[in-house]
């Protein structure tokens, strides 16, 4: 699943409305931020790669920053910017809230 997403000061990705995927790419081309949802961190990692591509081009896939915060997600973001934003996705112990 889908969802718009803010981001907290401790890394937390924090869903906020569940979007279908012309609307994530849309808020993806605007420089928001997008959360994939889901139990298989495979296919959670594979939709977010490939929304990335199509809304935003050339992107690379990156593990969570440490000096985003403790609960920081894996994303995609664009090599270019803008588009500002990332899309994140949840994994076996990092999950959105």
């Amino acid at each position: 699943m889908l969802f718009a997403a803010t981001l907290e000061p401790d890394g937390s990705v924090v869903k906020t409305r569940l979007l279908v995927r012309a609307d994530a790419e849309a808020l993806r081309r605007a420089g928001g931020n997008v959360v994939v949802v889901g139990p298989d961190k495979a296919a959670n990692r594979r939709l977010a790669r490939d929304l990335e591509s199509t809304a935003c081009g050339p992107y690379v896939t990156s593990p969570p920053h440490p000096n985003a915060g403790p609960n920081a997600l894996p994303h995609c973001q664009p090599i270019n910017r803008p588009p500002y934003g990332h899309t994140f996705y949840e994994v076996d112990k990092r999950k959105a809230r």
